[in-house]
C-alpha cells in the first residue's frame, strides 16, 4: 500500500499547496492587469493645460482657444446684494475678480478705479435678478458668464475681462 492510498487520497493529487499557487497565481494577475491599465490611462490622458509652442496654452484641446502666457487678477467689486425671487429673501455677500492679460492690467485698475458705481450695479443687478438654482451651482457658472457680460458693458470693454473669479460668496 502507497501512502497516497493510506491518506485516503488518489495517487496524483497534491498535498494541499494547491489551492494556495492558484490564489497567488490569480492575484499576481490581476495586479499586473491593474498596473497595466494605469500606465495606458496615463499614456492616453490628454492634459486640458497642453503647452503650444510659443503661443500660451490651450485650454481643454480647443483650436484658437488659448489663454496668454501671463494673466493678473484685478479686483472687481464686493458687494451685499439680496435677492428674493424665490419669495424668501435672501442676503448674499460677494467678492468678484476678474482675470485680465497682465499687461492690461494697469488700464483695468484705472477703468475699475473710475468706474466703480456702475461695477457694483451691475454685480448687484446680477445677484438680485438671478433664479436660485444659478446661485446654488457649484461653479456659479452662470452667474460669472453674466457678470462677464454686464462688467465688460460697464468698463465699454469687450474683451479686456478673460474670466471671472468669485473667490468669496457668503449667504
Amino acid at each position: 500500500m502507497t501512502a497516497s492510498e493510506v491518506e485516503g487520497r488518489p495517487e496524483g493529487a497534491a498535498r494541499g499547496g494547491g489551492r494556495f499557487v492558484h490564489l497567488a497565481v490569480i492575484g499576481s494577475l490581476m495586479v499586473a492587469e491593474g498596473i497595466g491599465i494605469f500606465y495606458v490611462a496615463n499614456a492616453l490622458h490628454e492634459s486640458p493645460y497642453a503647452a503650444v509652442a510659443g503661443e500660451g496654452v490651450a485650454v481643454g484641446g480647443a483650436a484658437g482657444a488659448e489663454i496668454p502666457d501671463e494673466l493678473a487678477e484685478v479686483e472687481l467689486a464686493e458687494c451685499r446684494p439680496g435677492n428674493s425671487t424665490s419669495g424668501k429673501f435672501v442676503s448674499f455677500q460677494i467678492r468678484v475678480s476678474g482675470l485680465v492679460a497682465a499687461a492690461d492690467a494697469d488700464l483695468a485698475r484705472q477703468l475699475v478705479k473710475a468706474r466703480q458705481a456702475r461695477i457694483n450695479d451691475r454685480v448687484n443687478y446680477v445677484i438680485r435678478s438671478a433664479e436660485l438654482p444659478h446661485l446654488s451651482e457649484p461653479g456659479l457658472d452662470t452667474i460669472k458668464r453674466r457678470l462677464k457680460h454686464e462688467l465688460s458693458a460697464a468698463l465699454e470693454t469687450e474683451g479686456l475681462i478673460k474670466e471671472i473669479l468669485i473667490p468669496e460668496f457668503l449667504r
